[in-house]
């Protein structure tokens, strides 16, 4: 790619929350392909033409990888009529709002007030909200600008995957757990309430710290209920597992109807071609001898972000293409995708 593939422009352009385009020759002969000259652009003074500073700040756009370059590194803008449909699809989660949060429901069973469904002023007339009566339902990572879409979202046909509860409604409770808003929120009547909470008192210990891979989005953290029920939720069918680790302490859930329900290709999990959400859970023998899911320690969810952090793309020519640290893989070419869509599962060729 070159000039041809970017906005034209009489004067310089900011190149700050941009997609750009490098120079091939900065690439190394092995990294050259189209596919790790897109980098998006956070900052640094080489964005600004005015500035004399010219280091431009970024991440790849193909596996997030942040790195530098220097403004004349660049062929330009992309043209965005231009650029590819994985491109446009990385580039929307790249640029969407997100928000940290913990959503928190009345377990009906403790409720011997009926303060489910009831607004503030009332729960502050019958002895205040009692953080006791509550369960979590759900903790992670979620494209949202506002309590307000937090809301909408959990009332949509589209929620986090993992929410395992009911629709967001009046007496739950939003934890924001990062940022200038981190706190406690009431879901009142009419918007949200600020409000003291302690998180200890709720019915959280059954939380399961699990890895989440969408297609296209880089792998993120979430909490959801030791709960069939909320485990299939986040990959919207039953369950199927894929062991991958020799020691079987971590496994990887997927929809066990991922070849015949449409979905696209997500990333390579040992020598499968997974399509679809997956997640990544802890594995371990109980007391009984029998192997269950658990949460994940802190350090197997930053091993399995970087270890999943490649993404499948479809480049027209050459076919599915596995991205990890900037370095290109083909793991089925068109041709080889032609004749496999009637078998149960690709063949994989690994580099």
């Amino acid at each position: 790619m070159g000039e041809k593939q970017c906005v034209h422009s009489d004067k310089p352009q900011d190149y700050e929350r941009k997609l750009l385009i490098l120079k091939p020759e900065i690439l190394n002969e092995q990294f050259k392909s189209p596919i790790n000259q897109y980098f998006y652009a956070t900052g640094g003074f080489g964005c600004d033409p005015e500035k004399s500073g010219r280091k431009v700040f970024g991440q790849f756009l193909a596996d997030g990888e942040k790195a530098h370059f220097y403004r004349e590194d660049f062929c330009g803008v992309a043209d965005y009529d231009q650029i590819p449909k994985w491109a446009v699809e990385r580039l929307a989660q790249i640029e969407a709002p997100q928000m940290k949060i913990r959503i928190f429901q009345i377990d009906h069973d403790k409720d011997s007030n009926k303060l489910a469904f009831m607004n503030y002023d009332y729960a502050q007339a019958h002895g205040g909200v009692d953080s006791s009566i509550y369960r979590q339902i759900y903790g992670g990572t979620v494209n949202c600008k506002s309590l307000e879409s937090v809301f909408a979202l959990c009332n949509s046909d589209k929620t986090p995957p993992g929410y395992y509860g009911e629709s967001m409604s009046v007496s739950n409770v939003i934890e924001v757990c990062e940022g200038k808003n981190k706190g406690f929120y009431f879901c009142n009547s009419v918007g949200f309430k600020p409000i003291d909470f302690d998180i200890t008192r709720t019915d959280h210990n059954d939380m399961m710290k699990i890895l989440v891979v969408e297609n296209g989005k880089t792998p993120y953290k979430a909490e959801i209920r030791h709960d069939i029920h909320a485990m299939q939720s986040v990959v919207e069918g039953c369950i199927e597992p894929i062991y991958f680790e020799p020691k079987q302490d971590a496994i990887v859930w997927c929809n066990d109807e991922f070849l015949l329900n449409g979905s696209e290709p997500n990333r390579i999990v040992g020598a499968t071609l997974v399509h679809g959400t997956f997640y990544i859970s802890g594995n371990y023998q109980n007391e009984y001898g029998e192997w269950d899911s658990c949460s994940l320690t802190d350090e197997q969810i930053e091993k399995y972000k970087e270890q999943f952090s490649h993404m499948i793309v479809d480049l027209p020519g050459i076919g599915l293409v596995a991205v990890n640290e900037c370095h290109p893989e083909i793991v089925q070419s068109e041709e080889v995708a032609e004749d496999l869509e009637d078998s149960e599962e690709p063949e994989i060729t690994m580099s």
